[in-house]
């Protein structure tokens, strides 16, 4: 299966321990999906809200895990993790093609 990569914006974050939840957007047709992740180094909950992100939107989960979507980051030269994100806002649920 072929990944769906999609942008959102980001609803609503929260910190937990060493991982943030993201609350992303994607639009009608996706609705609002769920994302872990470990930001807690670089990002602070109220710095992510209303940020684009983009995210694997058809991942194959676990069925315990608490993630609905895959969002999509790189490690900077230290090793924290670093949102992939599109330079210009562009409409939620955008396809990367």
């Amino acid at each position: 299966m072929q990944p769906d990569i999609r942008v959102g914006t980001v609803a609503s974050a929260r910190e937990e321990g060493d991982k943030m939840m993201l609350w992303i957007d994607f639009g009608a047709l996706l609705g609002v999906r769920r994302a872990t992740m470990t930001l807690v180094k670089r990002y602070e909950a109220s710095q992510l809200v209303g940020r684009q992100v983009c995210a694997v939107v058809n991942p194959q989960l676990h069925n315990a895990s608490v993630n609905q979507v895959l969002a999509l980051g790189m490690p900077d030269r230290s090793g924290d993790m670093v949102l992939i994100c599109p330079d210009r806002r562009v409409p939620d649920g955008g396809k990367l093609f």
